[in-house]
């Protein structure tokens, strides 16, 4: 009670926006219509005149009383409990949609693969029309190695382990079999057509590669 110096009584509160009650273990202390009585917000608690006695109620959630009484506005301490309560958390960030797979460095090393196996193609029409060189024994190696760089490309559109590797290791043997053409052909005229194409299928291929287009799949 006000001006009590005792430990108080605990009790439960039950409280709407019409009734106050209090219980303490299966008595009712009290219960009061709440336009009855007058509520004044302290430090700790709050001052309550019901009946012609005044007591100061201590809670162990004083934002959710003064919510419930309809008081919370008439104390800046309330005010302020209660806007720390409902300010929303402030939310994970959505996780981010993994990147899109892009085909776009596949496509253009099955292109490289394809100029490689017309490039080989002519070697062979070549070789047969002019026997006076032998870049005509190449033709097969650039051909099988021009099909198996169109199937590394299709196995990297499909995110396969490993597949950068051996795309890498491809154009690296092609590379070194252009170069043996070169060099025991001596770049005969009849032949031009083909090295053209491998030379370019060869360009993509190194284009593609440095370019990051290819990332190795995780």
């Amino acid at each position: 009670m006000r001006g009590d110096t005792g430990p108080g009584v605990r009790v439960q509160v039950v409280a709407d926006d019409q009734r106050l009650r209090l219980v303490s273990g299966n008595e009712l202390v009290g219960d009061w219509q709440i336009s009855d009585i007058g509520i004044v917000v302290l430090q700790e608690g709050f001052n309550v005149k019901a009946e012609g006695e005044e007591f100061v109620l201590r809670t162990e959630d004083d934002v959710a009383l003064a919510e419930e009484i309809g008081v919370a506005a008439a104390s800046p301490r309330i005010a302020r409990q209660i806007a720390a309560r409902h300010n929303p958390q402030a939310r994970p960030e959505p996780e981010e949609p993994a990147p899109i797979r892009s085909n776009l460095g596949a496509v253009g090393f099955a292109v490289a693969g394809g100029l490689i196996v017309l490039g080989g193609s002519f070697l062979n029409i070549d070789g047969d029309a002019a026997t006076t060189t032998s870049a005509g024994d190449f033709w097969i190696a650039f051909v099988i190695g021009g099909v198996l760089m169109i199937a590394a490309a299709f196995v990297m559109s499909i995110g396969a382990r490993f597949s950068r590797t051996v795309a890498t290791l491809l154009l690296v043997g092609m590379i070194v079999v252009f170069g043996l053409l070169v060099g025991d052909a001596g770049g005969a005229a009849s032949e031009l057509t083909a090295y053209g194409f491998i030379a370019g299928g060869l360009v993509v291929g190194v284009a593609v590669l440095f370019s990051g287009s290819l990332r190795q799949p995780q």
